[in-house]
């Protein structure tokens, strides 16, 4: 999808840092490329193992709790087959890397508070510089956890570890701080664009609907009994990982971020009502009949958070959630990017590079020699450089998010641009005339009907040129 393609491309830029995120996950796709190639399973099979670490951690941090048979389970049922971890851990991206963090740094605080073995303080933390190094929304976690401690072990405070502990976190993620200093805290300008109009998608339009979509709704019987069983826990430390993941939560919706960025924080919620249900039905039959209930949701909600099945079923999935909200069936396919964004995001890339591979080849030499490539949005740059496999392009530069940085050396003359609409190019060069359409069934609604155009003559300066195709937000 377009995201891991971007974290290609810049693993072939290496960096202490990058405009809308830190380096780990682009050092982690440079590793990948650099022993495997272009292996799509060698780069999938990363967060792959990592949504396994997370289960076990999360079943970990159960059992550390005093959870047994059924609240054991019923973590890592949920924690495995919820769409909110589940769609994550089939494509490369920083988010389940993220979850890994998450999930490291709740264990080891449960560890650190049963015997207080300065080792797990330290081993916290590096989980949570990592963690930084990751993703910046652990940083709510990084405000959280202390506010918690303070509140219900103030007398930690003056334990030498604790102090160290915050020392390695900082040291740890100090190079991306001194990066985005020496680059004009570039994540800030995007971080002030990201709050614009929603995508399409139902999920990100309607947070609370998207909670509890991402998260299933059945699990709902487990993880909402889980949010109060965390609060009024006998066990402090049950106590005070409910009201660090409130305080989470209540730091992503003063920052505005997307819902999906709490997913991690409900690792609390699940586990704390698991323990709930077990003490409360012991072992009699109705909890059993609660874990086959989880588990049959768990494996139906599959196909919608992973791709297991082929690009038509989930069409016709599709098809039918349309009808069942419209009452009567529609005439056309449903547009899968409402229903199923992530599934719309890993479709028309390939379509995208034999086009504009037709379209390159249909210049002459000389022409092609002088011809720069210019996509608008971040993932259509990551497919025209990762996705051409004969080599019949240019690199493709672009002015969205990290790529601003690299396209210094982008020759502005004659310019073939893709995606970009008529009216944003048009005034910077003496011609520019439409050469292609893209069709594409499947994908996002930005790419379908994108348009190249071939500009000549500029009669603007290059950095105006660069000013113009600048972007750091979201399409």
């Amino acid at each position: 999808m377009s995201d891991e393609l971007y974290f290609l491309d810049a693993g072939a830029h290496p960096a202490f840092g990058y405009v809308d995120f830190p380096p780990l996950i682009a050092w982690l796709a440079a590793g990948v490329q650099a022993v495997f190639g272009d292996s799509l399973w060698a780069l999938r099979l990363l967060p792959a193992l990592a949504g396994l670490a997370v289960t076990w951690l999360s079943v970990e941090l159960c059992r550390a709790l005093g959870g047994r048979g059924f609240a054991q389970w019923s973590t890592a049922v949920i924690v495995l087959f919820a769409p909110g971890f589940a769609s994550i851990q089939a494509i490369f991206t920083m988010n389940v890397f993220d979850q890994l963090w998450w999930a490291l740094a709740l264990w080891l605080t449960v560890r650190y508070l049963t015997g207080c073995d300065r080792r797990y303080m330290y081993a916290l933390g590096v989980a949570l510089g990592m963690g930084v190094m990751t993703k910046l929304s652990i940083l709510a976690l990084c405000m959280a956890l202390p506010i918690g401690l303070l509140i219900w072990y103030p007398a930690l405070f003056r334990r030498v570890e604790i102090w160290l502990a915050v020392a390695i976190a900082v040291l740890i993620a100090l190079p991306f701080g001194i990066w985005q200093v020496a680059n004009g805290f570039p994540f800030l300008e995007f971080v002030s664009a990201y709050g614009g109009e929603p995508p399409q998608a139902m999920v990100l339009q309607n947070p609370i609907v998207g909670l509890f979509i991402t998260m299933n709704p059945i699990f709902a019987l487990v993880w909402m009994p889980g949010i109060v069983a965390a609060l009024l826990a006998v066990d402090r430390r049950l106590r005070l990982l409910g009201t660090v993941a409130l305080l989470c939560i209540a730091l992503f919706v003063l920052a505005g971020v997307k819902f999906y960025f709490a997913v991690p924080v409900f690792i609390v919620f699940i586990v704390a009502g698991g323990l709930f249900w077990e003490r409360l039905l012991a072992a009699r039959p109705v909890a059993r009949g609660l874990l086959f209930v989880t588990l049959l949701s768990g494996f139906a909600s599959v196909p919608t958070a992973a791709p297991v099945l082929p690009i038509e079923r989930v069409q016709q999935i599709a098809d039918f959630i349309r009808d069942g909200q419209q009452g009567f069936t529609g005439s056309e396919p449903a547009e899968l990017e409402p229903l199923f964004p992530h599934f719309a995001e890993m479709h028309g890339w390939p379509e995208l590079v034999r086009l504009t591979s037709d379209v390159f080849a249909s210049f002459s030499d000389e022409q092609r020699a002088h011809t720069t490539l210019i996509a608008a949005y971040y993932g259509q740059a990551g497919a025209l450089n990762q996705l051409d496999e004969v080599d019949s392009l240019p690199e493709a530069y672009s002015g969205h998010m990290s790529y601003d940085l690299w396209n210094r050396d982008a020759a502005l003359d004659r310019v073939l641009f893709v995606g970009f609409d008529l009216v944003d190019i048009e005034d910077l060069y003496t011609t520019v005339e439409e050469l292609a359409t893209l069709e594409c069934r499947f994908c996002m609604s930005r790419e379908d009907g994108l348009k190249l155009y071939l500009a000549e003559g500029r009669r603007a300066a290059p950095d105006q040129v660069r000013d113009r195709i600048r972007r750091y937000y979201f399409f």
